[in-house]
């Protein structure tokens, strides 16, 4: 009998030595999506009020942009996350979006490597 075995949707990612698994199920795949695109403009929105001279807005802002981040950080890469790294860059969200962002492309680029692997092995055995 042929055994078939069955993989998991779990990717493993190492930041700076600590290893993360990142959830790929279909479920996820539309939610990182989500993610990126928020995190994307509440970035945009902090640009614009770096400008400003009001030290509270600032302030403000930057505890809103580390929120959103620290929330989408531990979404993706599991609780506990956001504050391992941000001790890690030093305390800068900056850095912290740096590596998340190459977190979401390196999902993307996992998503889509799979999609081009499956479609030539569907595509090869029709013809």
């Amino acid at each position: 009998m042929k055994e078939i075995g069955i993989q998991r949707a779990i990717e493993e990612v190492s930041i700076d030595g600590t290893t993360y698994e990142i959830d790929l199920s279909d479920k996820k795949k539309n939610r990182y999506a989500e993610i990126a695109i928020d995190l994307q403009k509440a970035s945009k929105e902090s640009e614009k009020v770096r400008d400003i001279n009001d030290v509270e807005v600032l302030e403000k802002e930057m505890n809103r942009l580390k929120e959103k981040t620290s929330r989408a950080t531990d979404e993706i890469l599991g609780d506990g996350a956001f504050d391992t790294i941000y001790k890690k860059t030093n305390e800068s969200l900056e850095l912290v979006l740096d590596v998340l962002f190459d977190v979401i492309d390196y999902i993307n680029t996992t998503y889509k490597k799979k999609f081009e692997e499956k479609k030539a092995k569907y595509l090869k055995k029709k013809k």
